[in-house]
């Protein structure tokens, strides 16, 4: 007899006991299996003593600097990728460059889930489950700026998938999560360039995941007409 397929686990370390409840309950309602920790020492100590898929890591430990957990976490299971989340948007480098992910508490389970998925390489279907909006595939001509030491970098590429909450793309440049950037869009169906801000929500290689972050009601406007053109082909 078959036996069943193993469920994913994700570890969820954060000290706010109604964090941690929220995240076990909604995670088990997408399929995955949840462990629990309230502190750094302790999310080390679940980490070697059980399998681990997926860690989500709030930044604010109560007795470990969250750079450090992640290291750590990184030298005992180096393929298990590592969701930083955090109401603070000034993330330390030094904090984001041990992560594969950040995902702003603000923008709530909507965000975290599909980055979750995505790291995780969840079938097709599955991300379907958890995306909020669609994703078509797309390439458009893209620009990142993005502000370092008081000048301004501009590196350029190409997206991949286009949606209303966000793009993915190939990028020359080298982008950190977390990190706020001006995009640029420029394609022939759109009558004006798009320049909306978002956040650096992942990275793999050259390829990036950017969210759209204080979008204007004409700028949602904008790109959901693009988005109606991609799905009309």
């Amino acid at each position: 007899m078959a036996s069943n397929p193993r469920s994913v686990v994700v570890l969820c370390v954060d000290d706010d006991e109604a964090i941690r409840c929220l995240l076990e309950s909604v995670l088990e309602r997408f399929g995955y299996s949840a462990l629990v920790a309230c502190n750094g020492h302790e999310a080390l100590q679940l980490t070697e003593q059980h399998r681990i898929d997926a860690v989500i890591l709030d930044y604010s430990m109560p007795d470990m600097n969250s750079g450090e957990v992640a290291l750590e976490m990184k030298r005992l299971r180096p393929d298990v990728p590592i969701i930083l989340i955090s109401g603070l948007m000034d993330i330390p480098s030094g904090t984001l460059m041990h992560v594969d992910a950040f995902v702003a508490k603000g923008e709530g389970l909507r965000r975290l889930l599909p980055v979750l998925a995505r790291l995780l390489q969840v079938p097709r279907k599955k991300q379907a489950m958890v995306r909020r909006f669609r994703r078509f595939p797309a390439q458009v001509s893209l620009a990142v700026t993005v502000g370092r030491a008081g000048e301004l970098a501009r590196f350029q590429g190409v997206s991949t998938d286009f949606g209303e909450g966000g793009i993915g793309g190939i990028v020359d440049g080298d982008l950190k999560p977390g990190e706020h950037v001006l995009l640029t869009l420029s394609d022939s169906r759109l009558e004006t360039q798009l320049e909306p801000h978002a956040q650096v929500c992942y990275r793999k290689d050259n390829k990036y995941g950017f969210a759209f972050i204080n979008a204007s009601p004409i700028e949602q406007a904008d790109v959901r007409q693009l988005c109606e053109k991609l799905a009309s082909g």
